[in-house]
């Protein structure tokens, strides 16, 4: 299977670039495509009706186009930042705050590099799931709950293992080494330290990984159950998992 690298603009042209360099080196398969979420609606779709492996989406300032994305597929989506204004802190937070159950994976701001490595170790075959992170620990909880709905129960470990999708939960005051495993980030914050000025950690620690939103183990869970998903062993379930999450939003209509 290929992957698809799909961006919201020729501006971004220096990102996508690289991508695609880096993953021509590691003899990774790919299409490109250039469509914006906004302006050429019609063409994502069209884009996202072949069935990619792993799809790297990149925008800038409102960033909407890998959420859209992740809206339409059921495959892994690393999101890429495109620098603009605020340092492209907007376009990361866009990114990374996906709502529960539609995970984006953002790396840093312009970090082509990083999507196309990861987007590599996501083409590989894994059985299990490794949790590092505190089992009381509220978002830990949610990702272990929510990996159990697809008959998945993750092992606990200190540090990563290179056979597992690794999902590290860790506060910004922790530091964070750049890891050769398969390793989504999920930053921890106490509500009372949930301030705007948070969002400076985040960018700064984002240098390095793949991330899901504040707290957000279930986006974790989902993302893992999606790589896990290369071979079609989850299809059905993530099909379902989608379509009662729908059904829940619109029963408020009732």
């Amino acid at each position: 299977m290929k992957a698809l690298i799909i961006f919201g603009s020729k501006t971004d042209e220096k990102i996508y670039n690289e991508i695609a360099k880096v993953l021509k080196k590691l003899k990774v398969d790919f299409e490109l495509r250039v469509s914006s979420a906004h302006k050429t609606p019609e063409d994502v779709d069209r884009t996202l009706q072949k069935d990619y492996a792993v799809v790297i989406a990149g925008a800038g300032l409102a960033a909407h186009l890998p959420g859209v994305v992740a809206s339409k597929a059921i495959r892994p989506v690393i999101g890429v930042p495109c620098g603009g204004n605020y340092q492209g802190l907007d376009a990361l937070l866009a990114i990374a705050q996906m709502p529960p159950g539609i995970p984006v994976l953002a790396v840093g701001v312009n970090n082509g590099k990083t999507a196309a490595e990861n987007c590599t170790k996501m083409m590989r075959e894994y059985e299990s799931v490794t949790i590092i992170g505190d089992k009381n620990n509220e978002a830990v909880k949610k990702a272990t709950d929510t990996l159990k709905k697809f008959d998945i129960v993750p092992n606990f470990a200190g540090k990563p293992r290179s056979d597992s999708i690794n999902l590290q939960f860790t506060y910004f005051d922790e530091p964070v080494e750049k890891k050769d495993e398969l390793v989504i980030y999920c930053p921890l914050l106490l509500q009372k330290d949930d301030k705007a000025e948070s969002a400076l950690n985040f960018l700064k620690h984002t240098s390095h990984g793949l991330w899901v939103g504040l707290n957000n183990g279930v986006n974790a869970a989902v993302a893992a159950v999606e790589i896990m998903n290369f071979g079609n062993e989850y299809e059905e379930q993530l099909i379902r998992y989608r379509e009662e999450m729908g059904r829940k939003v619109l029963e408020a209509n009732r």
